[in-house]
C-alpha cells in the first residue's frame, strides 16, 4: 500500500507544478502584453503630443458616431468603443488602431477586432475601417455567451494588430541602454498597393491619398444607392 501512495504523489507533483508553470506563464504573458501597450501609449503620444494625440483621437470617435448615426453598411450596430491606443508614424500623418467590438447579440459566441486607420491628406484627417479579427470566445475563456472584457481584447489587439509598432535598436555608445525605432513596414501595408500599381478595389487610383478618399466615400455612396433597403448586419463583412 505505501509504495502505491508513493507512486500516486509523484504522479500528481509534476501535473501541479506544470499547472502553476502555465499560470504563471499567462500572468507573465498578459503582463508583457500590458507593458508593450503602454510602451506603445507612451511613445505614440510623446510623438504628436498630448493635446494633438486626444484631439485626433476625438474625431476619430466622432466620425465613428457619425457613421453609426447615418447607418452606413457596416455599422448597422451601436456604437463600440474605438481603442485609447493609436501608433503614429515618424511623420505623424498616418495611424492604425482598433474598434473593439463586443457581440452583444443573442446567440452571439464571438467578438470582433476592427482595423480603423487615420490618415492626413492636406491638414484634414480621414478615417476609414480595415479587416475584421473574429475571436471565437471559446479560445479565450470557458464562458461563450459573455463577451470578451474590453481589457482581454485590448491584449488580444497588443497581440495580434499593435505588434511590431516598435523595433528595438542597440545603442552605439551604451549596450545597456534599449533604443527603439517606429517599423514603417505597419504604414506601407496599410496602402495595399497592386501588382499594377493601383490600390486595392480602387483601379482608378493612382496614388494612395486618392485611395483614402475612395475608401472614405465608399460607404456613403453604399448608403445612398440601397437606401430603400433594410440593412442587413454583416459582422464578418471584410472592408477592401
Amino acid at each position: 500500500m505505501s509504495n502505491q501512495g508513493i507512486k500516486i504523489v509523484f504522479l500528481i507533483v509534476p501535473f501541479l507544478l506544470f499547472s502553476c508553470k502555465k499560470e504563471l506563464t499567462d500572468e507573465q504573458n498578459n503582463e508583457n502584453l500590458g507593458k508593450k501597450r503602454e510602451q506603445y501609449f507612451s511613445y505614440s503620444k510623446k510623438l504628436t503630443g498630448d493635446k494633438e494625440y486626444f484631439s485626433i483621437y476625438k474625431k476619430a470617435n466622432d466620425t465613428i458616431a457619425n457613421w453609426v448615426s447615418n447607418n452606413l453598411k457596416g455599422y448597422q450596430w451601436k456604437s463600440y468603443p474605438l481603442d485609447s491606443l493609436l501608433c503614429f508614424n515618424k511623420q505623424k500623418n498616418r495611424f492604425y488602431s482598433v474598434i473593439l467590438r463586443r457581440c452583444q447579440e443573442k446567440g452571439c459566441v464571438q467578438d470582433y477586432i476592427v482595423d480603423f486607420y487615420g490618415v492626413k491628406i492636406k491638414g484634414e484627417w480621414y478615417f476609414f475601417r480595415g479587416s475584421l479579427l473574429v475571436l471565437p470566445r471559446e479560445y479565450y475563456q470557458e464562458d461563450i455567451h459573455t463577451p470578451l472584457s474590453l481589457e482581454k481584447m485590448k491584449k488580444i489587439a497588443v497581440q495580434n494588430v499593435f505588434s511590431g509598432y516598435l523595433i528595438e535598436l542597440s545603442s552605439a555608445t551604451n549596450s545597456n541602454k534599449v533604443q527603439y525605432k517606429i517599423n514603417d513596414s505597419k504604414f506601407i501595408n496599410m496602402e495595399r498597393i497592386n501588382t499594377d500599381g493601383t490600390f486595392g478595389s480602387c483601379y482608378n487610383c493612382k496614388t494612395f491619398d486618392e485611395y483614402v478618399i475612395y475608401m472614405v466615400n465608399k460607404n456613403w455612396k453604399e448608403r445612398i444607392e440601397s437606401s430603400h433597403i433594410a440593412p442587413t448586419p454583416s459582422p464578418f463583412r471584410v472592408v477592401e
